[in-house]
């Protein structure tokens, strides 16, 4: 449902005006609880993506992913707040009534477009796959293309985002993936910053601020959960393997 929604509202993003393209969007989005819009959409929060993609990295030894990401980071976050700057557009709390929105959360009015959480989804999901070798990057696509797109619908769920926001967002992430993983080929990164003992390191940190950070009461669960596995990769990736000696028996 996710991403059928995701590329429904690229569809009706680029082919109906703005507040029609919302209201069928919005519609079709009903069909799944609010609660679980509001979950998906902080998943597309920084901290909460961050430490969702270093401790999945660690765990599943994707190493590659972890240089692509950092290379990503400058120029996903560049240029999400330029465009924001640039075209200033106002969010649909600010331009329709209440009664043609509906809101889960915090209703913002400014920096529509593009949607932030919907770049920072992509760019991760992008670095993900782009990053894997070529056998297993199928299988990367699987698991990380349909978080992304529940991420940006969410954003169009939740009254957030208008659906071109999303649209362009995912584009935008993808783009600054695809030039992070290139990069991060091209220039690796000293172990120093690209190994994993510092992702463990930074895992850690992402999992104790999460473990402290104020969040609304329904998102402290999934923030306090994602904490606990970046600081449980984080303990298993820097504690040294037991090698235990066990007494022969004589025969």
């Amino acid at each position: 449902m996710p991403a059928l929604l995701l590329a429904a509202a690229l569809l009706v993003g680029l082919t109906m005006p703005p507040a029609q393209a919302m209201a069928h969007a919005q519609r079709w989005a009903q069909a799944v609880p609010d609660l679980v819009w509001y979950g998906l959409t902080w998943l597309g929060d920084t901290h909460l993506a961050l430490a969702l993609f270093v401790a999945a990295a660690l765990l599943g030894r994707h190493r590659a992913a972890l240089p692509a990401l950092l290379w990503s980071l400058l120029p996903a976050t560049l240029a999400t707040h330029a465009l924001k700057m640039i075209v200033a557009a106002p969010r649909p709390a600010a331009v329709l009534p209440p009664d043609q929105l509906h809101v889960v959360g915090e209703v913002l009015r400014h920096g529509s477009f593009p949607s932030g959480h919907t770049v920072t989804a992509f760019t991760l999901a992008g670095c993900w796959v782009l990053a894997a070798a070529p056998p297993r990057r199928w299988v990367a696509a699987l698991v990380a293309l349909p978080l992304a797109a529940a991420v940006g619908a969410s954003r169009v769920a939740v009254g957030a985002h208008w659906p071109l926001d999303v649209a362009v967002g995912a584009l935008l992430g993808w783009l600054c993936a695809a030039l992070a993983v290139k990069l991060a080929r091209r220039w690796p990164l000293p172990p120093a910053l690209g190994g994993r003992r510092a992702a463990a390191l930074a895992a850690l940190a992402l999992g104790l601020t999460l473990w402290t950070r104020t969040l609304p009461v329904t998102v402290a669960p999934l923030a306090w959960m994602l904490g606990g596995l970046a600081i449980g990769a984080a303990l298993a990736t820097l504690t040294p393997p037991s090698r235990a000696v066990w007494p022969q028996r004589a025969l």
